[in-house]
């Protein structure tokens, strides 16, 4: 392991307090750099949710509950549990469950995304969203999500991959390394927020390695769909 993957792995374990230091700013950053593009990857991922009604749900480095509330606004599902270790991410995010009315299903709290604090088999579905790369140790997470999921049950994972297009890769590393950080910083008034966050994406296994991840982790039918050119990835395992 190099020295600069020694580093990022130290900083993990603190991460959640960057999302604080960041938490006034996140939702309006996450939409203009995005450019509003990850609002059509959660609907893509809202139609991966298994069969069945009166779905239990868990959203794992829920932030300010945007998954939790595209996971509430679904008929099928019945509840939802939003859990993050950055407090300041998840009192914003309850109070905007409160204002989109889904309080009666959604609920937000503190809770670490690797050790899943929650019953073995009590969860029909778990989400992770661009969180997962953040983890201390990532295949613990992994193993504690398929530990949670009920059989049948559904793991979706959204994480940040790299394009494979030389074109598109190009020009997504000049905006993902240069001016996505330069502008992040400056408007979250964070010294090196983005930055970092950014180069734990580099540093992640994606597309066919992570997939290799959740099958060593017991999920049995392991597909990688690549959203917007490989820009990200949703990770399909079932227990």
């Amino acid at each position: 392991m190099s020295e600069a993957s020694k580093t990022l792995k130290e900083r993990k374990n603190q991460s959640f307090k960057i999302f604080d230091d960041i938490a006034g700013t996140y939702d309006l950053l996450n939409r203009c750099l995005s450019l509003g593009i990850d609002v059509l990857w959660r609907k893509r991922m809202m139609k991966e949710l298994p069969s069945g009604d009166k779905l239990i749900a868990l959203d794992l480095a829920t932030g300010t509950g945007d998954v939790a509330l595209e996971l509430a606004a679904q008929e099928r599902v019945a509840k939802v549990q939003g859990l993050d270790l950055s407090t300041g991410m998840v009192e914003l995010g309850k109070k905007k469950i409160i204002k989109k009315g889904f309080a009666h299903k959604a609920e937000l709290g503190i809770g670490d995304g690797v050790a899943v604090p929650v019953a073995d088999q009590s969860q029909d579905v778990v989400t992770l969203s661009f969180g997962i790369r953040n983890f201390p140790d990532p295949e613990l997470s992994l193993r504690n999500i398929h530990r949670v999921l009920k059989p049948n049950g559904r793991a979706l994972v959204m994480e940040f991959g790299l394009p494979k297009n030389f074109l598109v890769r190009a020009v997504y590393l000049f905006y993902f390394r240069k001016l996505l950080p330069f502008v992040g910083n400056i408007i979250s008034g964070h010294g090196d927020a983005y930055t970092y966050l950014n180069k734990t994406v580099e540093d992640f296994p994606y597309d066919q390695a992570f997939v290799q991840w959740m099958k060593d982790a017991g999920f049995r039918n392991v597909r990688a769909v690549s959203l917007s050119f490989g820009i990200a990835f949703l990770y399909i395992g079932e227990k």
